[in-house]
C-alpha cells in the first residue's frame, strides 16, 4: 500500500520499484535547481524543478528508492523556508499499478499546527529485564525518535508501588498484587494476571524499576513522558500528590497524567464508568493537581478498538461505559485517554493488510472525529497512548513492515485532528514472546531472571553490567517503519493542505468494502 503524509520541514519518500509520483507547488517557494539529484540515507530525489513562489509550474517527478522497502526519508536542504513531509510506503498487492501516475498537490495556506513531540512509546519496563540506563538499550532506542514516553507501564501499573521512600518502592507491591489475582471473583485474570505475576518477578530481579530512572532515559531521549498512576492499589497517602512533586524535582516535562489503565477492562474493580470517574476524583485526581496545579489528567474511555474480544463482556458494556463517561458530572478531568488495538485475532496476512487498508481511510481521523470527539466534547485533548494492529502478543503480522508502514500512517492521519496531542505504538521494547516491541534482543534473558528470583526472592542484579545479562537488541522492522516516520512527524510543526488526483487503489475489508485510494496525502 503506498501513501503519501505530507507536513512541515521534511520531505520523506520511499518506494520499491519506481514508481512516477508527481508533486505540484501550491504556491510553495522551492530553491532546489531544476534537474538536481539528491542522495541521502539510500534515497534519490531526482529532477525535482524549481517553482516560482505563488505560481504553480509545470511539476517535478519524484523518482523514488530506498533501501527499506515500502519507506524511507530524505531532507531538502534548509533554505527551503516551507518544505513539505511526503513519508511514501509500499505494500503488497499493489506492483501490478505502480505504474498509475498521481498528482499531489500541496498549498502553504491555510496551514494547521501538530503537536511538538506527537508520535511516542509505551516503556512498560517492569514486565521485562532491560534497565532504563543500559547503554545498549539508549543505543537502540534513540535512533527511533520518540517524541514522549510513558511510565510506569500499562498492565503492570495496576500494582505498581513508585514510590522510592516506599518498603516497595520501584517494585510490584506483593499485597497489591494479591489483592487483584486473589479475590473471589479475582479483579484481574489470564493474560493480565500474568503480566503482573512476572512484573513482580522481574522489578525485584533487576532492583526496581525508579521515577528518576526514567527522568534521565527521558532525558537521553529528548522526549516528554506520560505518567500512569495505579489508582487500582495505591492507598499510601498522599502518593499522587508526592508523585507529581517527585516528577517536577527530576525536571520531567509530563504532557498528560493517566489514572487507571484501561479502566474499563476490569469491572470487579470499576463496575461501571460512573463508579470509575468517582472513585478517581478522590484521592488520585485531588492529589495530582494538589501537586501540579496545571497538570493535564485524563481518565479512560474504551472507544471502539479495545483490543479484546467482544465475548468476554456483554456486548453492550464498551459502549455503556462510554456514554456513562459521556454523562458523568461533574467532568472534572481535562483530558482522555483511549487504546487502540483494532485486531484480536489473528487473520491471513492478506486479510489482516486489507482490513489495516479500511482503517485507515475510515477507522482513523473519521473515527477520532465522528466517535471520541463526540463522547469528550470538542476541546477535550486526546492521548492514544497504547496503539498496534494487533492486541494478541503472539500474533507474527506485528513483525511484519506493512504493520510499521499502517503505524506510520495511521500516526500521521491523527496528527490532523487538532484534539490529538499524542499517538504512542505499545512497545518500545517487550520480551521474546511479544511481538509488539520495536525494538527486540536475541535474549531476553527473563527464564534466567525468573530463575534466580524463584531460588531466592530477594535477588537483585543490574542487567546493564551482569556478564550473564548481555542484551542484544535490534530493531524489528515496523521499528524500522516507525524511525523513518518520526523524522518527519516529530521535527515538523505545521499541517499543510493537500489533494491528491489520479493514483493506484488498493482492497479493503470492513466498512463499504470498496477499494481505496492507495495514495493519502
Amino acid at each position: 500500500m503506498k501513501k503519501c503524509f505530507l507536513k512541515k520541514d521534511l520531505f520523506s519518500l520511499g518506494s520499491s520499484p519506481l514508481l512516477p509520483c508527481t508533486v505540484q507547488n501550491g504556491g510553495i517557494h522551492n530553491p532546489v535547481t531544476a534537474g538536481t539529484a539528491v542522495t541521502s540515507g539510500g534515497l534519490t530525489f531526482d529532477n525535482f524543478r524549481s517553482l516560482e513562489t505563488g505560481t504553480p509550474e509545470p511539476a517535478g517527478m519524484l523518482s523514488l528508492r530506498s533501501g527499506l522497502p515500502g519507506l524511507g526519508v530524505l531532507r531538502l536542504r534548509d533554505s527551503w523556508p516551507m518544505a513539505a513531509v511526503a513519508i511514501v510506503a509500499l505494500g503488497s498487492g499493489l506492483l501490478a499499478q505502480t505504474g498509475i501516475p498521481a498528482t499531489i498537490v500541496i498549498q502553504s495556506q491555510p496551514a494547521s499546527t501538530i503537536a511538538y513531540g506527537f508520535s511516542g512509546f509505551n516503556t512498560p519496563q517492569p514486565r521485562n529485564g532491560v534497565e532504563y540506563f543500559d547503554p545498549k538499550f539508549l543505543a537502540a532506542a534513540t535512533p527511533l525518535k520518540g517524541g514522549w514516553v510513558r511510565y510506569p507501564a500499562g498492565t503492570a501499573s495496576m500494582a505498581f508501588d513508585w514510590n522510592p521512600a516506599s518498603p516497595t518502592g520501584g517494585h510490584i507491591n506483593i499485597a497489591w498484587m494479591n489483592s487483584l489475582i486473589q479475590g473471589n471473583p479475582p479483579a484481574v485474570t489470564g493474560q493480565a494476571a500474568g503480566i503482573l505475576t512476572i512484573s513482580q518477578q522481574l522489578t525485584q530481579a533487576k532492583g526496581g524499576v525508579w521515577l528518576f530512572d526514567f527522568a534521565n532515559f527521558a532525558d537521553t531521549l529528548g522526549a516528554a513522558s506520560v505518567l500512569c498512576f495505579n489508582t487500582y492499589t495505591d492507598d499510601n497517602p498522599g502518593s499522587a500528590t508526592q508523585m507529581a512533586l517527585a516528577a517536577k524535582s527530576y525536571g520531567l516535562h509530563v504532557v498528560e497524567w493517566e489514572l487507571g489503565n484501561e479502566a474499563y477492562l476490569y469491572p470487579v474493580v470499576y463496575p461501571s464508568a460512573p463508579a470509575y470517574a468517582a472513585s478517581v476524583y478522590n484521592p488520585y485526581f485531588k492529589d495530582v493537581i494538589a501537586g501540579a496545579p496545571t497538570a493535564t489528567a485524563g481518565l479512560f474511555y474504551a472507544g471502539q478498538y479495545p483490543g479484546t474480544l467482544s465475548t468476554a463482556f456483554a456486548p453492550t458494556w464498551f459502549p455503556s461505559w462510554d456514554a456513562g463517561m459521556q454523562g458523568y458530572t461533574p467532568q472534572y478531568w481535562n483530558a482522555a485517554s483511549n487504546h487502540i488495538y483494532p485486531i484480536v485475532s489473528p487473520q491471513t496476512a492478506q486479510n489482516t493488510m486489507w482490513t489495516l487498508n479500511g482503517l485507515l481511510a475510515y477507522g482513523s481521523s473519521d473515527y477520532i472525529t465522528s466517535y471520541l470527539v463526540p463522547l469528550m466534547g470538542p476541546g477535550t485533548p486526546i492521548y492514544i497512548t497504547e496503539f498496534n494492529c494487533c492486541s494478541d502478543y503472539s500474533n507474527k503480522f506485528l513483525t511484519y513492515l506493512y504493520n510499521g508502514i499502517f503505524m506510520a500512517e495511521y500516526t500521521a492521519r491523527l496528527s490532523t485532528v487538532p484534539n490529538v496531542k499524542a499517538v504512542g505504538v505499545n512497545s518500545l521494547y517487550t520480551d521474546n514472546s511479544d511481538y509488539h516491541g520495536l525494538i527486540q534482543s536475541v535474549n531476553d534473558f527473563e527464564s534466567y531472571l525468573i530463575g534466580q528470583v524463584e531460588a531466592n526472592p530477594d535477588y537483585s542484579t543490574n542487567t546493564a553490567t551482569n556478564p550473564l545479562t548481555q542484551f542484544q537488541f535490534y530493531t524489528s522492522a515496523p521499528g524500522l517503519a516507525m524511525e523513518v516516520a518520526n523524522q518527519a512527524i516529530n521535527s515538523g510543526n505545521q499541517l499543510l493542505p493537500t489533494t491528491v488526483a489520479g493514483g493506484p487503489t488498493v482492497q479493503i475489508l470492513g466498512f463499504d468494502g470498496n477499494p481505496i485510494p492507495a495514495i493519502y496525502a
